[in-house]
């Protein structure tokens, strides 16, 4: 039998009641039971997870998230409590959990000229015509309101009456960096307050780490005061497991699923939605489908504020936060259900979907990352901060670019561990002394380090900068004839019991001989050899394993290069190549067939990598024209083809 544990609770927590029911809750059930506690919001908890609702202003109910974790839910309950009740009562109430200062950001307090300068360039970017030079700005706490004074004669007490304009821009700027237009329309203590508030939930640390922070806090004002703690000083590391960050910003991707949901025209059966976002800035663009017809639909801003936390608590991962937030829904009879997926730009954005420089600066001064996309940087021209290296982790302050190194540093893969470096030749045995005998037989060379030593599907999986192993099938790199990766997330709705998410991590290298290891290069079922290799993980935006992330960082850099340049050449010399479907050659692009539809390299507007696909855009098109699966052999090589064809001309 089903189980229902009701909770009423304010929006600290407290909890004002408890039930259980057998019976499936419905909005009527709870407003009962949640006005009969005086409680603003009920949590239910089920066997698919957490059910939260909650009661605006009006005192009508609302459901703010279904099936979410415990943590997501009262996400959902902050929010919502931003929206409907703050500024509020709870302003004045130092507990309030959206009271107080935002939580710092690593570069701390923004400084006054920092401000300004970021109200300059966004005023640049919009074409206003407001007089940067004379604004003024006024600290609150985490941010900045910036506005233009306004002068008024002094000795006439009704001469500022003439003077006021009801609607005059005015900015917020946030000490991570956004910014915020707004109008006089709302006097100023509403409009700081609000935005305080804002800043507040998208940044604030879960409790754990909180807790950590408020003791450091009351540590510091101790020492401060002039007491003798028992320690001089003490550092707070972040020792939480990267799962446990994956997995608190994957559970806010379902509340935001499902507030998309409620967007759409009624009887949809699918949509996409796509929110490319830096700290100060978004675009987000979604589309519905409803027989057959599609229909664009605008995002609010309320929204927009859940998007930007779940995107700072995903920043917290390894690979930083994403560029865009990608979710298709297909609800149509054998769809694919939801599917979700981080966009780190590691190609660059469409256009339509690409923000104006200045924006991604302020991102990257905001949240510090490891690597740089070498496109980014060439987006980047005034960016100081960034130096004009591609690959390069921006500095949290601004410095000035460091002096050029002998020699470039090696380009290092997408993969987070460092690529060990090729085993060292061994150095020529020295020559005999001069006899009327023949030289010593050479020396036979050292092997290389290990890079790789597991078992997959129960056998010994080994591979080094030379060679892959599986078993019984070895595979030498300087072999290969074509390689291929993929990820491909699927949804396996149970009607019951919670969905399973999986994630399938492929990777495949192989020969042109069909008596080689791999006998189907085109699948991925039968046997695994060292052309066929399967990773399965298990979750909602599960990681990749670490063999998959290590054999795809090895065939980058020992066999991906060589392939580049075979069909570079190839294709230089007049030659026709075919890779997944494609015809290259000196001209451009084409499908196979008879029919197949062509493009010209100069007529290349753009390229993405998503969906398991390499998609090329012709200029003055927002369609693909070409497509190609990652599936494939050698598809993964396209991206770095294109950029090398286009433009180029062949002579």
């Amino acid at each position: 039998m089903a189980r229902y544990e009701l909770t009423a609770m304010d929006v600290k927590g407290a909890e004002h009641g408890r039930r259980v029911d057998t019976v499936p809750p419905d909005l009527a059930r709870i407003g009962a039971f949640g006005d009969g506690h005086r409680a603003g919001y009920v949590l239910v908890r089920h066997e698919r997870g957490h059910t939260a609702f909650g009661r605006d202003g009006g005192d009508r109910w609302h459901v703010l998230c279904d099936g979410a974790t415990e943590e997501a839910a009262y996400e959902t309950v902050l929010w919502f409590e931003l929206l409907h009740h703050y500024p509020g009562p709870g302003r004045d109430d130092p507990d309030h959990p959206l009271a107080g200062a935002p939580a710092p950001g690593p570069r701390g307090e923004l400084g006054r000229a920092e401000a300004l300068r970021l109200v300059a360039e966004r005023v640049a970017a919009s074409g206003a015509d407001l007089p940067v030079d004379a604004l003024a700005a006024e600290r609150f706490p985490g941010g900045w309101y910036v506005y233009a004074p306004v002068e008024a004669d002094d000795s006439d007490p009704t001469a500022f009456l003439g003077s006021l304009t009801v609607g005059a821009p005015v900015f917020l700027v946030g000490d991570l960096g956004r910014v915020r237009e707004a109008t006089t329309a709302l006097p100023p203590d509403v409009l700081r307050e609000r935005f305080r508030a804002e800043e507040v939930f998208v940044r604030r640390r879960p409790a754990g780490e909180a807790f950590t922070a408020d003791f450091a806090a009351a540590f510091d004002r101790a020492a401060r005061a002039g007491g003798t703690p028992p320690v001089a000083s003490f550092t707070v590391v972040d020792d939480t497991p990267p799962e446990v960050v994956a997995a608190r910003a994957a559970g806010l991707v379902d509340p935001i699923v499902q507030q998309l949901s409620l967007l759409g025209p009624q009887g949809w059966d699918g949509f996409t939605a796509v929110f490319s976002c830096t700290v100060g800035a978004e675009v987000a663009q979604v589309s519905f489908r409803h027989g057959g017809r599609e229909t664009a639909v605008r995002v609010p801003e309320s929204l927009a504020v859940l998007v930007r936390r779940q995107r700072h608590l995903a920043a917290r991962m390894p690979a930083g936060p994403w560029y865009r937030l990608v979710v298709a829904a297909d609800t149509r009879p054998g769809g694919a259900g939801v599917l979700t997926d981080y966009d780190y730009a590691d190609d660059p954005l469409p256009a339509d979907q690409l923000l104006p420089a200045a924006y991604y600066r302020e991102d990257l001064l905001a949240y510090p990352r490891p690597t740089v996309p070498a496109w980014l940087t060439l987006h980047l021209p005034d960016a100081a901060d960034l130096g004009n290296a591609p690959e390069r982790a921006p500095a949290p302050a601004p410095k000035p670019a460091p002096a050029p190194k002998p020699a470039p540093a090696p380009k290092p893969a997408p993969a987070p561990r460092p690529a060990p470096a090729p085993a060292p030749r061994p150095a020529p045995a020295p020559a005999p002394a001069p006899k009327p005998v023949s030289a010593p037989a050479p020396s036979p060379p050292a092997p290389s380090p290990p890079v790789l030593e597991s078992t997959h599907a129960g056998r010994r999986l080994y591979a080094d900068t030379r060679h892959l192993v599986l078993g019984g099938n070895v595979l030498a790199f300087d072999e290969v004839d074509w390689v291929r990766y993929l990820m491909r997330r699927d949804v396996a709705p149970r009607r019951f019991l919670p969905d399973v998410h999986s994630t399938m991590y492929g990777f495949g290298l192989g020969t042109a001989d069909p008596r080689g290891p791999v006998f189907d290069p085109y699948g991925w079922e039968g046997p695994e050899s060292p052309g066929r290799l399967v990773f399965t993980a298990r979750g909602k935006m599960a990681e990749p394993p670490e063999e998959w992330r290590t054999l795809v960082e090895l065939a980058r850099q020992y066999v991906e290069p060589r392939l580049l340049a075979d069909v570079t050449e190839r294709v230089g010399a007049g030659e026709e190549v075919l890779i997944g479907g494609l015809r290259l050659d000196r001209e451009g692009a084409r499908g196979e067939g008879e029919y197949g539809l062509s493009l010209a390299w100069d007529d290349v507007r753009g390229m993405r990598t998503t969906g398991g696909y390499v998609s090329l855009y012709r200029a003055g098109s927002e369609r693909s024209t070409l497509m190609a699966s990652l599936d494939l052999p050698n598809v993964v090589l396209l991206p770095e083809l294109v950029r090398r064809f286009t433009g180029r001309r062949f002579g």
